[in-house]
């Protein structure tokens, strides 16, 4: 994808094909010139809220008036305007592999009289490339100001809620048992492949026959279900691939209805004495919460996001600031929480606390439960607050300069016997020929910076013999593909082996990147 091209302007593209090689096809050619804004329909639609992302204004926490809150593990994910190619979209950066980042709209998604013609109720919308290869876009319709709820395949979802999951699988319709049930209209067909970077418009309609959800205007999901509420939090949710680095791209984003106002609140980010939730006479360490910002506030509330480990009862969550233990309130109201769950809960606190006097810091801070022992840890936490005067908070910032590494293709090793059958590296027979084959992929090195490191060459080592060695970049630095190598009955004895894979770059500075395979011969 090209982004940020200036209008009027004529642009000639080339694009090549490169084998496993680096050798470059004959150039497939194509001139165009920007005009407008292409497709805007959608943005009329979009009443209620819609946020292109122009700077971070709608996502500075620290003063009133943001449009979303971001939950994501501190340290694992950052969101920050972009710079670029990306300027004017949203970037976040999830860091750690495995975390998803949620934005949540602050003001909520109000359902208005069906459309005649097409039923439509209400409509959320997020242009992003979140569900590219091994990536993935879930949109959340919760009746209840949560900020997450966990992004498993088996995630449980909180009482009323409506999910839409893309990703490699396809799109679908999930909700939870308490959502009314309706036919399904059908009529969906499979989204088109899309590709790392790629941004793709997704639109989830709520209609008086179901759920419908379209991938650039085409459907590519429906579900019969119809939720009996009237508003609801709209949660979107990005994943990249699992295990690696990746940066995820937000476009624009918004729902549809009457305009909410803002809630005049701001935030400030609290971390407990320790994530563990711990029993009601535990010992807590001596860590707590500064009271400076609750001073002079007109109410202040702290919101908690609980991933259970194991099945507890919410209404047994306690808050502990210092001397105070303030029973935690649930979100979206419904019965126990199961394992693999996160909650959000939330507990008002009380005036005493936003007076001048009494212990500064609150110490301890952490969550406790008063019930026999679970397993629990706590997400993510912040204070909310409503100011009785001015909040000195940051200015809106310019984006950062994103400082990224193209990535070799990732490792791929299979074994396989004379048939072209895959087989178990540790259950070779003795004399048996097996091919080996190494397939060298650049999707996922793309999540991070948009690139992949062009690669020199690669080589085999068997028990740290060098049995192969292959050129990759005979036009130029390949980009990946697929090889393979015979072993003959004679050059692997009984017992165990290692084969290593390295990948070289045409960088000669960058280190290689190796894979071990374990073959063991019986």
């Amino acid at each position: 994808m090209i982004g940020n091209l200036a209008e009027g302007t004529a642009y000639v593209v080339r694009v090549r094909a490169v084998d496993a090689y680096g050798r470059r096809s004959e150039p497939a050619e194509i001139t165009a010139t920007p005009r407008g804004r292409g497709d805007t329909g959608w943005r009329s639609a979009l009443t209620g809220l819609l946020d292109e992302f122009a700077d971070d204004s709608g996502l500075r926490t620290d003063a009133p008036g943001s449009r979303w809150h971001v939950s994501g593990y501190r340290g694992c994910v950052e969101a920050n305007p972009g710079t670029g190619d990306r300027r004017g979209q949203l970037v976040f950066g999830l860091l750690c592999g495995t975390d998803q980042a949620v934005l949540r709209a602050r003001s909520p998604l109000l359902l208005h009289d069906p459309v005649p013609g097409t039923g439509e109720l209400g409509r959320a919308t997020v242009i992003t490339d979140a569900a590219g290869p091994s990536g993935q876009l879930v949109v959340d319709l919760v009746p209840g100001p949560v900020d997450r709820i966990g992004s498993a395949p088996n995630a449980p979802l909180p009482s009323g809620t409506v999910r839409v999951v893309v990703n490699d699988s396809g799109a679908r319709v999930l909700a939870s048992d308490t959502v009314p049930k309706i036919a399904d209209a059908g009529g969906a067909k499979p989204a088109p492949r899309r590709g790392v970077g790629v941004l793709h418009r997704f639109e989830v309609v709520l209609t008086t026959s179901g759920v419908r959800v379209s991938q650039d205007g085409q459907l590519i999901a429906t579900g019969g279900v119809l939720p009996d509420w009237k508003s609801a939090s709209v949660l979107f949710g990005f994943n990249g691939p699992p295990g690696v680095k990746s940066r995820v791209h937000v476009d624009a984003a918004g729902f549809s209805g009457p305009a909410a106002p803002m809630p005049e609140l701001y935030e400030v980010p609290i971390v407990p004495a320790t994530q563990r939730v711990l029993g009601s006479a535990d010992q807590a360490p001596d860590i707590g919460v500064s009271r400076a910002p609750l001073l002079g506030a007109r109410s202040a509330r702290a919101v908690l996001t609980v991933s259970a480990g194991s099945a507890l009862d919410p209404g047994r969550l306690v808050l502990q600031l210092g001397d105070n233990r303030l029973p935690l309130t649930r979100a979206v109201p419904g019965p126990g929480v199961p394992a693999g769950a996160e909650v959000t809960l939330y507990a008002d606190l009380p005036a005493a606390l936003l007076a001048p006097g009494g212990p500064d810091p609150l110490s301890p801070y952490t969550v406790r439960y008063t019930g026999d022992p679970v397993t629990a840890t706590v997400v993510e936490g912040y204070l909310e607050i409503q100011p009785g005067g001015p909040v000195p908070g940051t200015s809106t910032r310019p984006g950062a300069a994103e400082t990224t590494v193209d990535g070799l293709p990732t490792i791929a090793t299979t074994v396989h016997d004379a048939a072209g059958a895959t087989i178990d590296p540790g259950e070779l027979s003795r004399g048996q020929r097996v091919a080996i084959d190494v397939t060298l992929t650049g999707t996922v090195a793309q999540w991070d910076s948009g690139g992949v490191a062009g690669v020199a060459g690669l080589q085999l080592w068997l028990d740290g013999r060098l049995v192969l060695g292959l050129p990759t970049d005979l036009d130029g630095p390949g980009l990946g593909g697929r090889y393979s190598l015979v072993l003959g009955a004679d050059v692997l004895g009984p017992g165990p082996h290692v084969l290593e894979t390295r990948e070289y770059a045409a960088d000669l500075a960058a280190p290689p990147v190796s894979e071990l395979t374990q073959l063991t011969v019986r």
